[in-house]
């Protein structure tokens, strides 16, 4: 009977320690864990109908993948020269694709690139919507969207971007954009945008120029 309990509980520590080895081996998966935890309670306790539910966790599950962090916290971490170099290799071909940024001086590219923020847009949503004001653009890396306005609709996919004549002119969307599957994006806000251009006067004189040309409607 002794060696009975005895086994029992050498088995329980064993489990014991096994389940905190795995723990520490991978905190950022036992951070997600206990994020989702929380956030059950809170669509519960709020008492959202199922398929928003669903979506929330769908949310979750494609923008961190099983694995919690914090973008903004990681990019803290390391020095200003590492984190334009990250997102030299993450973002760089994307700005490379947008008529304004193309032949412009690499500081000023790096300027910017150090504004973009990432997000993801989950199948069914609607990023922007035709006639409504905005303050951002938006920068496709992986994913598939659908561009409509009243007279045409056009696929989007990885490299395109959409939304620029909110972060040139603050003005109102010329179109209508929804997610056809789940994508990931950088976005440019026109503060960010604007804050940027405030070091290179030259670039800013010249794209004030090129939005009196496109005048006529030429931007969504």
């Amino acid at each position: 009977m002794v060696s009975m309990v005895s086994g029992c509980l050498m088995y329980t520590v064993l489990v014991a320690n096994a389940t905190t080895m795995i723990a520490n081996i991978d905190p950022a998966a036992k951070e997600y864990k206990s994020k989702m935890s929380r956030l059950e309670h809170y669509m519960t306790f709020m008492k959202l109908p199922p398929e928003l539910c669903l979506r929330i966790n769908n949310y979750y599950q494609a923008r961190y993948g099983g694995k919690w962090f914090h973008e903004k916290d990681v990019m803290k971490t390391v020095s200003s020269a590492l984190k334009e170099q990250i997102l030299m290799v993450m973002c760089s071909r994307l700005l490379r694709n947008v008529p304004v940024f193309q032949n412009r001086d690499e500081n000023f590219i790096n300027a910017v690139l150090l504004k973009l923020e990432y997000e993801v847009f989950l199948e069914g949503d609607a990023i922007i919507r035709q006639n409504v004001p905005g303050d951002r653009m938006f920068f496709i890396d992986h994913g598939q969207v659908l561009m409509e306005t009243d007279s045409y609709e056009r696929e989007l996919c990885d490299g395109d971007f959409f939304g620029e004549t909110c972060v040139l002119t603050k003005g109102k969307h010329l179109a209508t954009v929804k997610a056809l599957t789940d994508c990931q994006c950088f976005s440019l806000s026109w503060d960010d945008f604007h804050d940027a251009l405030e070091g290179f006067p030259d670039v800013k004189k010249d794209l004030e120029k090129m939005v009196q040309l496109n005048s006529d409607g030429g931007l969504v």
